[in-house]
């Protein structure tokens, strides 16, 4: 039986089909009796769609510079 571990790193592995029979046996049944993997697999596969329809779009460079000055201020602090 695979370990929760185990499972998240072969996860895309498991979506993209490439494990072998038993690997993609065990990786299923683990899914069938762990519901935070399950939610996991899912959640990737999800990720995985919307970027492959390019459903993000990249930020502004003005976003970009906000994000690094609050960045920076975050740092500053701690």
């Amino acid at each position: 039986m695979l370990s929760c571990k185990h499972t998240i790193a072969q996860g895309t592995d498991y979506l993209d089909k490439e494990l072998g029979f038993w690997r993609k046996v065990e990786m299923k049944m683990h899914l069938m009796i762990c519901v935070n993997c399950r939610r996991y697999v899912k959640q990737l596969k999800q990720t995985v769609i919307m970027l492959s329809k390019g459903q993000f779009k990249q930020p502004s460079k003005e976003q970009i510079d906000q994000l690094k000055r609050e960045y920076k201020e975050t740092n500053s602090k701690q």
